[in-house]
């Protein structure tokens, strides 16, 4: 049916139905401190048809990379304006996205969902569905909210960090908010400040826990 590959931090490339997608896809730029980590190279990603990205922070939006990805690949750019501004490519290639949109680009069924994160200036999550496949979640860097109970997928991606982000412990209650078969945790160990004990969000969330290395690839 299709296959979840981790890019490491938050990023992720995941094959559904015909499509490729790419999320907030990481490959280092911008640290200022020691990753712990194995860092990929955007030439890595040999086929992308749609690239998601959910805020402007350089761990979730790498501009150069982004470009280089999408010029590369012909792919479509979807973001909140404030951060398609730092992508430079053809205006004819992004879309840009609000909270509560709704919509279908090339086969994928989209729907952007809030995120709590007061230090960006627009987060979003997205929710990606193909009719007959399977659906996932992206929460981007987020908190808990109470929404979370209308979202319903196969797989949803969470923040475990705990900076600026949820922790283990508000995670794994935001795991009985939301109803998905399976929790793949990210955003956590990339750097000092988020380093967490992954192995207790495996017991709190009691077997729906799938732990990726960074490139490591699952098929779905």
């Amino acid at each position: 049916m299709g296959f979840i590959h981790f890019l490491g931090h938050a990023g992720f490339e995941v094959g559904i139905g015909q499509q490729v997608v790419i999320i907030d896809p990481f490959f280092g730029t911008g640290l200022n401190e020691p990753c712990e980590i194995p860092l990929l190279k955007p030439s890595l990603i040999k086929r992308a048809d749609v690239i998601l990205l959910t805020h402007e922070h350089w761990d979730h939006c790498d501009p150069a990379a982004v470009k280089s990805i999408a010029e590369r690949t012909g792919a479509i750019v979807i973001a909140p304006s404030k951060t398609l501004e730092l992508i430079d490519i053809d205006e004819k290639k992004k879309i840009d996205v609000s909270i509560g949109d709704s919509f279908t680009v090339k086969g994928l069924d989209i729907t952007v969902t809030k995120a709590i994160h007061p230090a960006s200036v627009y987060p979003v999550g997205y929710i990606v569905r193909v009719p007959e496949t399977f659906s996932f979640y992206h929460a981007g860097d987020t908190y808990q909210f109470n929404e979370m109970m209308n979202i319903n997928v196969d797989y949803a991606f969470l923040p475990i960090g705990g900076t600026y982000t949820m922790d283990p412990i508000d995670a794994a209650n935001a795991t009985k908010l939301l109803r998905a078969k399976f929790i793949i945790p990210m955003h956590y160990n990339t750097f000092s400040r988020i380093k967490q004990d992954v192995e207790d969000f495996k017991r709190r969330t009691r077997g729906r826990t799938l732990v990726l290395q960074p490139d490591q690839t699952i098929e779905v």
